[in-house]
């Protein structure tokens, strides 16, 4: 879909309309003390921090639209804007000083607007794109955007008692230039490295407490293996790949990082009513509601792979033992067994006029077979088992 006439202007407002309903109540659903938070407290702050940065993206293709000639949506997969949207944002952040120097104030662009239509009986089309301009980049210096690849940071630094190694839990995220997708992954990887940095305990004092998590940020705490570590993860975390395909490669290629468990968050697809075209079922509903605030659905999807036993493989007759790790995979789901995952959640979001539209088709339960539902009703989310 593109912003070349009014109509496809047109469009995209109702698209961006549709995605502020979605996100805020996605917003609704990570602000409660719902089962899926309760049950995923780190990995639910860590994918509310990359789904911050993906809101104020869209904020930012607002404000494109105005002055950009085409603004590009996947409609036939994923419902999310494609990958070249966000290499254009990771492009024009690199030029934000630059534009906003020559850019006209916001205050100086009004009275030109106002000057132009009262003076002159003029529509200010020009100086209407510069302004969108001007708060596009004003935009961009505000705050991050959804990067199409953020390399990894640790969250957590600790010891286990049980294996007398240091672990870390990393995560980091990806823009699947493929499926359109955005992605954040999170890791639990123990460090048997001679020279894995030890955490610092926590120790209470008269001034409080002391010590604990250190080393945190960017990359590996173990800083001999970060920069490969950020290699890695950037060239293996494409959707069409398991988890099972990634922490066996990580198990490979690392011989003193073990890949304890591994997560991933996908968001979408989306659908939306009169724009998209993934689902033909759930599109029929879904042109039937008129409101773009409530004429969408949203899909996000939780898997998880955990180690259930370390063995030591030995390579040729004087090799020595490397450890390496036996993934457990639900072979009693079918469709844990078909992504090499231990477990999978698959979670669905959307207006209560839309699930009332859904219900009355007769199509709820072939469309939300395996999903959790999640039903914004006004400010109100309601968790439908």
């Amino acid at each position: 879909m593109t912003t070349s006439n009014s109509g496809q202007l047109s469009a995209t407002r109702k698209y961006f309309q549709a995605v502020d309903s979605a996100f805020d109540s996605l917003d609704r659903i990570f602000e409660t003390e719902g089962i899926w938070v309760k049950n995923h407290n780190l990995i639910y702050d860590v994918v509310n921090l990359h789904l911050g940065k993906l809101r104020w993206s869209f904020e930012c293709w607002k404000k494109s639209i105005w002055f950009l000639d085409k603004f590009k949506i996947d409609l036939e997969d994923s419902g999310m804007p494609t990958f070249q949207n966000v290499l254009q944002l990771e492009n024009d952040r690199r030029q934000i000083a630059d534009m906003l120097e020559n850019l006209p104030d916001p205050t100086q662009i009004k009275n030109e607007m106002a000057e132009l239509m009262l003076k002159y009986r003029q529509f200010p089309d020009t100086l209407q794109k510069t302004m969108g301009e001007r708060l596009y980049y004003n935009a961009l210096e505000k705050g991050p955007t959804f990067k199409p690849f953020t390399q990894p940071e640790t969250v957590k630094h600790s010891y286990n008692p049980r294996s007398k190694r240091p672990y870390y839990v990393v995560h980091w995220a990806t823009y699947d230039g493929t499926q359109n997708l955005p992605i954040v992954y999170m890791a639990v990887i123990e460090d048997s490295s001679k020279n894995a940095p030890k955490p610092v305990p926590k120790k209470s004092g008269p001034w409080g407490d002391v010590g604990g998590d250190t080393m945190l940020g960017v990359g590996l705490p173990n800083t001999e293996l970060s920069g490969q570590f950020r290699a890695f993860t950037k060239a293996n975390s494409l959707y069409s790949l398991t988890l099972t395909s990634i922490a066996t490669a990580m198990d490979k290629d690392f011989e003193t990082l073990h890949p304890k468990q591994l997560r991933r968050f996908v968001l979408g697809p989306l659908y939306l009513g009169g724009i998209t075209r993934q689902n033909q079922h759930v599109q029929t509903i879904l042109d039937r509601v008129k409101d773009p605030d409530d004429s969408w659905l949203l899909n996000w999807t939780l898997q998880e792979l955990f180690s259930k036993d370390e063995i030591s493989t030995k390579h040729g007759l004087w090799g020595r033992a490397v450890p390496k790790e036996i993934y457990h995979i639900n072979t009693d789901d079918i469709e844990c067994a078909k992504n090499g995952v231990s477990s999978q959640e698959k979670h669905a979001l959307l207006p209560h006029e839309a699930y009332q539209k859904t219900y009355a088709s007769g199509k709820a339960d072939e469309i939300f077979d395996g999903y959790q539902i999640y039903v914004a009703s006004d400010d109100h989310i309601i968790r439908h088992v």
